[in-house]
């Protein structure tokens, strides 16, 4: 009727070593995001000391920054993720390569836009 599938063994070298390894890389990762995030917001709120940008195009830059930074900080759970949780690792890296890429080109699409914006 209802059979259940047998569990399937744990490989050789597969150890709960995995799973900490995978909580510190995200820890660190967060942590590592939140130091850049900190230091960048600094940087984009002196960025327009000259005031030759608009206000709008300031709050875009720092917005857009914000934003980026999110993405790629949150790219490190699926990375670490991917350390233990074999079944979904393809899935996982792709995953964190989206995120951060999609991050980075916000952050950097924001820069230029702000930096091309001025006379």
């Amino acid at each position: 009727m209802n059979e259940v599938p047998p569990a399937i063994p744990a490989k050789e070298g597969m150890s709960t070593a995995w799973v900490v390894c995978g909580i510190l890389f995200i820890v660190f990762w967060i942590i590592a995001h939140l130091a850049w995030a900190g230091l960048s917001f600094m940087a984009d709120v002196m960025a327009n000391d000259s005031g030759r940008a608009s206000q709008d195009k300031h709050m875009t830059l720092i917005l857009g920054m914000i934003g980026g930074q999110v993405l790629c900080g949150a790219a490190g759970i699926p990375a670490g993720l991917a350390f233990f949780w074999r079944r979904k690792r393809k899935l996982l890296l792709w995953l964190f390569a989206l995120l951060f890429v999609a991050g980075a080109l916000i952050q950097g699409g924001v820069f230029y836009s702000f930096f091309a914006s001025m006379p």
